[in-house]
C-alpha cells in the first residue's frame, strides 16, 4: 500500500496488494469520508416507467461510510455509504467496490495511534509463502500471508494403506509438485514442513520437477503433518527472516508467551480484568483481536494502555492464535508481576 498524507485529516491511499484489503477493512470506521473514483447508474425518466437501468456513469464522489464488507483472503472490498459530496444523488446510497489497483483518499476526525501504526503496517512490503506439510500418505498446501493463514489443498495418496498397486511415493510427490505450481503465486517462498526425512525427499522432487518456485525453499522441522504441522512451524518462532516478516509469525509467539504467563497467574483476560491490571500499571502488554478495535470499549482499552505505556499487540483472527484470543474475550495482557 502506497500512502501520502494531504493534510491532518486525509491521507492519500494506493491499493498495491490483496494484503492492502485486509489493512483497510480493519482502517475504515462508521462516519469516515471515502472519496474515489466510482461508476454509478444514471436515473432516467424511462427507468421508473419502463423498470430499465440507466446507463453507467464514472464519477468522483465521497462517501460517509456507513459499514464496510471483506472476505478473508478476498480481492475485492464493498465500502457502504452516503453520497456527501458528489455531482448529484447527495444523500443517496452509494457502494464503493475498492480493489487492488484502486487509489483514493480517506478522511478521519480523529486519527488515532492504532490508525496511524495500521498504516505504517500497510506500507511494509508485502511477504507471502506456501506452506507444504509433508506425511508418508497425504501432504497438504497451504497459503501464508501477513495476516493469517488458510487451507488451500489436500492432497492424499492414492491406494495408500493397500498392500499392492498403490501410488508410489514419487509419483504422488510429482503430482503434488504439479498442483503447487498451479496455486504458487509469484515471489511467493515455499516452506516445507513436517517429521523425519520425507520433507528432504520432497524438496529433492521438487528441484526437480519445477526448480524456478523451489529455489529459495526453506525446510522446517515439525512434530506433525497437516495444518498442525504448520502451525507449529510458526509458532516455533525459527522461521528465517525471509518468512518472519510474515506478521503471523509474531503474533503467535505473543500468543504463546500469554499462554505461558496465564499459567504462571502472571496474565489475566477479558475487558474487566484488563482494564484493571492496566490502570494499576501492571501490564506489560496487551493482545486486541484486530476487529475489536472498532468498538468503543476496545478504544478506551487502547487509549488507557497508551496512557499507561503498555505495549499494544493486534492480533489477526485469520489463525488459531486469534481463534484463542477470541476465546479469551478478544482482548489479555501479560503482566509485569502477579497481581493480589
Amino acid at each position: 500500500m502506497k500512502v501520502r498524507k494531504r493534510d491532518s485529516n486525509i491521507y492519500h491511499i494506493k491499493l498495491e496488494h490483496e494484503d492492502d484489503l485486509y489493512h483497510l477493512n480493519l482502517l475504515l470506521d462508521e462516519g469516515d469520508m471515502v472519496r474515489a473514483l466510482t461508476e454509478r447508474r444514471e436515473a432516467t425518466q424511462s427507468d421508473r416507467i419502463r423498470k430499465e437501468r440507466g446507463k453507467k456513469q464514472k464519477m468522483k464522489l465521497t462517501i460517509e461510510v456507513k459499514n464496510v464488507e471483506y472476505q478473508s483472503f478476498g480481492q475485492r472490498l464493498r465500502c457502504h455509504g452516503v453520497i456527501a459530496v458528489g455531482e448529484r444523488d447527495q444523500g443517496s446510497h452509494h457502494t464503493l467496490i475498492l480493489e487492488p489497483g484502486d487509489d483514493f483518499d480517506i478522511g478521519k476526525s480523529n486519527w488515532l495511534s492504532h490508525h496511524k501504526k495500521r498504516l505504517r503496517e500497510a506500507k511494509e512490503p508485502v511477504v507471502t509463502a506456501i506452506a507444504v506439510a509433508i506425511e508418508s500418505d497425504s501432504i497438504v498446501i497451504a497459503e501464508l500471508r501477513t495476516y493469517g493463514l488458510r487451507e488451500l489443498k489436500t492432497l492424499n495418496r492414492a491406494g495408500s494403506g493397500k498392500s499392492t498397486g498403490g501410488e508410489e511415493l514419487k509419483e504422488f510427490y510429482i503430482r503434488t509438485v504439479k498442483q503447487l505450481v498451479d496455486v504458487h503465486i509469484k515471489g511467493a517462498i515455499i516452506v516445507v514442513v513436517g517429521p523425519g526425512f520425507l520433507k528432504e525427499d520432497f524438496v529433492d522432487v521438487g528441484r526437480s520437477e519445477a526448480s524456478e518456485i523451489f529455489s529459495g525453499c526453506i525446510v522446517e522441522n515439525s512434530g506433525q503433518g497437516g495444518m498442525s504441522g504448520i502451525h507449529e512451524a510458526i509458532s516455533k518462532g525459527t522461521l528465517p527472516k525471509a518468512v518472519a516478516q510474515i506478521k503471523i509469525q509474531e503474533e503467535i509467539a505473543a500468543i504463546e508467551k500469554l499462554k505461558e504467563a496465564i499459567s504462571k497467574d502472571i496474565g489475566t483476560y477479558g475487558k474487566i480484568e484488563v482494564g484493571k491490571a492496566i490502570e494499576a500499571g501492571a501490564a506489560e502488554s496487551m493482545l486486541i483481536l484486530s476487529e475489536t478495535t472498532r468498538s468503543e470499549e476496545g478504544r478506551n482499552l487502547l487509549r488507557l494502555a497508551e496512557q499507561n505505556r503498555t505495549e499494544i499487540i493486534e492480533i489477526s483472527s485469520h489463525h488459531n492464535g486469534g481463534e484463542m484470543l477470541a476465546g479469551l474475550g478478544n482482548i489479555a495482557v501479560i503482566l509485569r508481576y502477579r497481581l493480589a
